[in-house]
């Protein structure tokens, strides 16, 4: 979420509540559950139509690996606290006759998740959104543990039925008469947070796709992950997890104070999320962040769509104010990369742009708030352990080396290196490191003010939930 970007807590999007007693807030902590036992109920929901070969044979190849970074993190204590559900989809008929919506349910056995994505594969498909909104439905609908942190993430290169495509067999939405905006908000109240992979640059081929992602991950406090190859799958997924726990916690504590504030005194989500950010940080509270180089441009009319899709009762209502977003959704970096990648695996040299000169370069970025001297950043991977490897297209095609074997062998979260040092993505990166290739870095590091604001928004949904 961009920090300049405010939503109204009134809105839709965040019910109101009749008043309750007003207590202070941010005080002494909550015990995280009633045994004190942490657990993780993680839905993968993928797009098995024609394109997502790569994303599939990705998540099939890694997934023992995902679940055994996520028991090495140390936020679990047995193997049965993880349970991994899956949700695979395709279209409802006549855009595909073979299924809308596969649901192979909850299982802590490790070798069963294989075997059922190990029988997945991509085809079919017809038009080009897809049955997203049937697949989260089932998501939502499945036999989650009420103590269990909860995680859905969708894998998707093309949008759910009825949000304003062009082309769209079913243009009125998904013809099982739910609205993926409802399901959103549902998942938000019953403290279900969802992260989607995008899967570019397929799905800023559509008018509307990105903006509306975006919009459904802020609903329920999650994340979008944008990627431009299926190797960078297991680290987003990873990462996503790691952060995602450590945000459940802090729910957990303030979740209450913080959601009296939101719906019982009616302030709004942005103030109070800035008071939480500072107690947070005067409490030297720090959690680990997944953070994937953004591929995409910034648009007044990008922004406009998403606070539609946010704030809008349902996409009915929210189409009629939608604005087309001129010119390329992406950066000039990305399509240079993809320039250049596509000259080179055509025997050509690669061409590249002249560089501006120091003096046409855009002026520097206002340095960053610093954090407290207390709480230095620790940079959880090497930056190259996240970086797709140099065969990697960036048109999101896979390469046949593991994930994993991005470091020579070494696995991604295999250490925590103390102590600062410069982002994935500072301004001062020296230039052969920049390659053009993605970047996804897992810090630690003093809670943000974005994070904040998260948490403020899942405390709020959840205390609607009767």
């Amino acid at each position: 979420m961009d920090e300049d970007m405010e939503f109204d807590a009134g809105a839709p999007s965040v019910p109101q509540t009749a008043p309750v007693e007003y207590q202070q807030a941010f005080q002494q902590p909550a015990a995280p559950s009633e045994d004190g036992r942490k657990m993780l109920d993680l839905v993968f929901v993928q797009d098995c139509t024609g394109s997502q070969g790569s994303y599939i044979s990705s998540a099939t190849r890694n997934i023992e690996e995902i679940c055994n970074h996520i028991y090495e993190s140390g936020k679990l204590q047995a193997r049965e606290d993880l349970r991994i559900g899956l949700v695979a989809y395709r279209d409802h008929p006549p855009q595909d006759h073979t299924y809308v919506t596969k649901n192979f349910g909850f299982s802590s056995d490790i070798s069963e998740v294989h075997k059922n994505l190990s029988s997945l594969y991509a085809s079919g498909g017809g038009d080009g959104p897809e049955a997203v909104t049937a697949a989260l439905a089932e998501a939502l609908n499945m036999d989650w543990r009420p103590n269990a942190s909860k995680m859905v993430v969708l894998i998707a290169d093309a949008p759910p039925h009825g949000i304003g495509e062009y082309g769209d067999g079913f243009d009125e939405g998904s013809p099982d008469g739910n609205d993926p905006l409802h399901v959103a908000r549902a998942m938000a109240s019953r403290g279900i947070t969802l992260f989607f992979v995008a899967c570019e640059p397929a799905l800023s081929g559509y008018s509307y796709a990105t903006d509306f992602f975006q919009a459904l991950t802020m609903i329920t406090s999650g994340l979008m992950l944008p990627l431009t190859t299926a190797d960078l799958l297991t680290h987003a997924i990873v990462g996503s997890v790691l952060e995602n726990l450590d945000m459940e916690r802090l729910v957990r504590e303030v979740g209450q104070a913080v959601s009296e504030r939101i719906l019982g005194n009616n302030e709004s989500v942005d103030d109070v999320a800035r008071e939480l950010h500072e107690r947070l940080l005067l409490r030297n509270e720090s959690t680990k962040k997944v953070v994937i180089e953004s591929i995409y441009r910034e648009s007044e009319e990008a922004k406009h769509n998403v606070n539609v899709y946010f704030n809008a009762p349902s996409l009915a209502e929210a189409r009629p104010q939608l604005k087309r977003v001129p010119g390329t959704r992406f950066t000039d970096k990305y399509l240079h990369a993809r320039m250049t990648a596509s000259r080179s695996s055509y025997g050509y040299p690669p061409y590249l742009p002249p560089r501006p000169s120091e003096a046409a370069r855009s002026p520097p970025k206002p340095a960053a708030p610093a954090v407290p001297a207390h709480a230095p950043r620790k940079v959880v991977s090497d930056f190259g352990t996240f970086s797709a490897p140099a065969n990697a297209s960036v048109f999101g095609t896979a390469v046949a080396s593991s994930p994993f074997s991005l470091a020579g062998g070494k696995a991604a979260f295999a250490g925590i290196r103390g102590g600062t040092s410069r982002g994935a993505f500072d301004d001062d990166e020296e230039e052969d490191e920049d390659d053009g290739r993605q970047r996804v870095e897992l810090r630690e590091d003093s809670i943000t003010l974005d994070q904040a604001r998260r948490i403020a928004m899942q405390s709020a949904w959840r205390s609607t939930r009767v």
